[in-house]
C-alpha cells in the first residue's frame, strides 16, 4: 500500500478520536480554573510542588483526604513538565489551567481509542466507530474531558479495566488451540482496575463458574492490593491516624451510608441521564425493547454490557450522595449496547430513531433560537446580551445538524445517523467551548479578583471565613487559614485581612451577629463565578 493510501486509511480508522483531541485540544486554552473543583486541585498541585512533596496532597497547608493521588500524581507530573518545557507559558504562580487539564483530555482520548479498537476485537463489525461517536459526543463525557476533576481519569481506568476481563472471558469461552491468550487481558484488567483503586470488578454476574475458575480472580485481587496498599500505608503513616481515617472511612463508607452534600432521592439518576447522555437517551426505550427481543442466553457480551451499566446505576441510586459525574463510567457500555439498534437496521426503524435523534436535536436548536431572536424576557436577554455572537452561530449549527439528521432518516440512510448527529454536537461543543468559554471566563474565574486583592494582602496574613474557596488563594503567595468561630474574629489582628463569599458573610450563622458584622469594613467586594468576594479588615478599636 503506497505511503499516502496506508495514512489516509490510519486517518479514517482513527477518526473519533483524532476528531475528538482536535475539539478537547481546541478547548483547553479558553478558560481559567472554574469553581467549585478546579482551584481546588490546581491549590493542591502548587502546594506539592512548593513541597516538593509526591506522597500526600495539601490544601491551605494540611493534608488533603478527599481524594486518592493517582490524579494528583499525574497533574504535578504534567505541571511540573509543561512548566519546564515551555518556560513557563501561561503559568502563575507555579499554576497553569491548560497544564492541568491536559491528563483529563489524555485519558479521554486515550480511552476512546482503546475502547474503539476493542470493539473491533470482540464486538460485530460496524459498531466500534458509532460506539466511539456516541461516547465522545456525551455532553457529561466532553464536559469531564477537558475539566480538571478526577472523574474522567477514574472512569476511563475503571471501564477500560471491565473491558480487559470481559476480552479475557471471551477468549476463554471460545478455548480454540490457536486463539490468543487470555491471561494478558486479566493481568491488565487488575492491573488497570488498581489504578482506578478499588477491590473488585462486576464479575459476580456469570454463572459459567468453571470458566470462571480460570480468569485468576483470586491472583488478581492480590495484585490489586500489592499495587495499591504502598500508597495508602504510606499516606497513612504521614498522614497520621486522623487522614487515614478520613480518607478511607469518612470519604468512602460515611460519605455513602451517611452524606453531608449532594443529598436527592433515589430516581435522581433518571434526570441526570436526561441531561448528560442527551440525545442519545431518547432512544433508551428502543434499546430496552430491542434487547427483550433479541435477547440470547448464550450472548456473555452484551450480558455483561448490560450489567456493567445496570449495576453502577442501581447501586448508586442506592446511596445517598449523588452527582451526574458518579455514572460516567456506565456510559462507555451503554454506548456499546446502544449502537446496537443501528446494525441492519430496517427501513421503518430507520425512519423512527432518525426522527427521534431529529427531535431531541430540535429541542436545542428551538432554545438557542429563541435566545438569538430576542425571546425570554429583558432579564434573560440582559444576561445572554454579551454572548449573542456565539448563541447564534451555535443555533445555526443546530438547525443545520437537525435538518441533515432528518433527511438522512426520512432517506433510510441508517449509516449516517449516528456521525450526522455526532457532527452536530461536536460543532455545538466547539463553538461553545471555544467562544463561549471565552467570553464566560472573566465571569467564572478568579484572575480579576487575584488582580485587585494582591496589593491588598502582600505582606500582611490572610485568613478565610468558614469553607475555603481555593480560587481566592491559588494565583496569591498566601495561604488562607479558616476562621469558623465568633471567638476566632474577634482575636483576629487588626493588620491581618479576612476573605469571605457575601453570602456567608451576611448570613446570622455560625456565631455571626450583626454586631460581630459591624467591627469589620469592607475594603474590597468583586463579582466573581455567581457570587462576590469579599476583602475584610477588622476596625479600630
Amino acid at each position: 500500500m503506497p505511503d499516502r493510501s496506508r495514512l489516509q486509511f490510519w486517518l479514517r480508522a482513527h477518526a473519533p478520536e483524532l476528531l475528538f483531541a482536535i475539539l478537547l485540544l481546541a478547548v483547553l486554552p479558553m478558560r481559567d480554573l472554574w469553581a467549585p473543583d478546579e482551584p481546588d486541585f490546581a491549590q493542591c498541585v502548587k502546594e506539592m510542588r512548593l513541597r516538593g512533596d509526591w506522597l500526600l496532597p495539601y490544601m491551605n497547608g494540611l493534608p488533603y483526604s478527599e481524594k486518592p493521588i493517582l490524579y494528583y500524581w499525574v497533574m504535578k507530573a504534567s505541571a511540573v513538565l509543561l512548566d519546564a518545557l515551555t518556560g513557563g507559558l501561561g503559568f502563575t504562580q507555579g499554576v497553569a489551567a491548560w497544564a492541568l487539564r491536559l491528563p483529563s483530555v489524555i485519558a479521554a482520548v486515550a480511552f476512546l481509542s482503546a475502547f474503539r479498537r476493542w470493539a473491533v476485537r470482540f464486538l460485530e463489525p460496524g459498531l466500534a466507530e458509532p460506539a466511539a461517536l456516541v461516547l465522545a459526543t456525551t455532553p457529561l463525557w466532553f464536559w469531564q474531558s477537558q475539566f480538571i476533576q478526577i472523574d474522567l481519569l477514574f472512569s476511563a481506568l475503571l471501564a477500560w479495566s471491565w473491558l480487559c476481563w470481559l476480552g479475557g472471558y471471551l477468549l476463554l469461552r471460545q478455548s480454540p488451540e490457536d486463539a490468543e491468550p487470555p491471561r494478558a487481558w486479566f493481568l491488565k484488567a487488575y492491573v488497570w482496575l488498581a489504578l482506578a483503586f478499588l477491590a473488585k470488578g462486576p464479575l459476580a454476574w456469570q454463572r459459567d463458574v468453571a470458566v470462571l475458575r480460570k480468569t485468576g480472580i483470586a491472583a488478581g485481587l492480590a495484585i490489586t492490593l500489592l499495587l495499591v496498599a504502598p500508597w495508602y500505608v504510606a499516606a497513612g503513616l504521614k498522614g497520621g491516624a486522623h487522614y487515614a481515617y478520613e480518607l478511607i472511612v469518612l470519604q468512602n463508607f460515611d460519605r455513602a451510608t451517611k452524606a453531608w452534600d449532594h443529598i436527592h432521592p433515589w430516581w435522581k439518576y433518571g434526570e441526570y441521564l436526561l441531561g448528560d447522555f442527551f440525545p442519545w437517551v431518547l432512544l433508551l426505550p428502543a434499546l430496552a425493547l430491542h434487547r427483550w427481543r433479541a435477547w440470547k442466553p448464550g450472548d456473555p457480551a452484551r450480558r455483561f454490557l448490560l450489567v456493567a451499566f445496570l449495576v453502577p446505576f442501581l447501586f448508586l441510586s442506592a446511596v445517598q450522595s449523588k452527582q451526574g459525574k458518579y455514572l460516567l463510567m456506565g456510559y462507555p457500555f451503554l454506548a456499546l449496547l446502544l449502537v446496537d439498534l443501528f446494525r441492519s437496521a430496517e427501513p421503518a426503524r430507520t425512519r423512527r430513531l432518525g426522527c427521534l435523534l431529529a427531535g431531541g436535536l430540535a429541542l436545542p436548536a428551538a432554545a438557542l433560537t429563541a435566545l438569538a431572536l430576542g425571546f425570554g424576557g429583558a432579564k434573560v436577554q440582559g444576561q445572554v446580551a454579551p454572548f449573542l455572537g456565539p448563541l447564534r452561530l451555535m443555533a445555526a449549527v443546530m438547525i443545520a445538524g437537525t435538518g441533515f439528521v432528518l433527511v438522512q432518516a426520512i432517506q433510510g440512510r441508517m449509516a449516517r445517523l449516528v456521525p450526522g448527529v455526532a457532527l452536530t454536537l461536536g460543532l455545538l461543543y466547539l463553538v461553545g467551548g471555544t467562544w463561549g468559554f471565552r467570553l464566560l471566563d472573566p465571569q467564572k474565574a478568579y484572575r480579576r479578583w487575584t488582580t485587585a486583592a494582591q496589593p491588598l494582602i502582600a505582606g500582611r496574613q490572610v485568613f478565610y471565613w468558614q469553607t475555603m474557596r481555593s480560587g481566592v488563594m491559588v494565583y496569591t503567595d498566601h495561604l488562607m487559614p479558616e476562621l469558623r468561630t465568633a471567638a476566632a474574629l474577634a482575636a483576629m489582628d487588626p493588620e491581618a485581612r479576612l476573605v469571605a463569599q457575601r453570602g456567608e458573610w451576611e448570613t446570622d450563622a455560625w456565631g455571626m451577629t450583626p454586631e460581630l458584622r459591624d467591627r469589620f469594613e469592607v475594603l474590597l467586594a468583586v463579582p466573581t463565578g455567581g457570587g462576590e468576594i469579599l476583602l475584610l479588615r477588622k476596625r479600630s478599636a
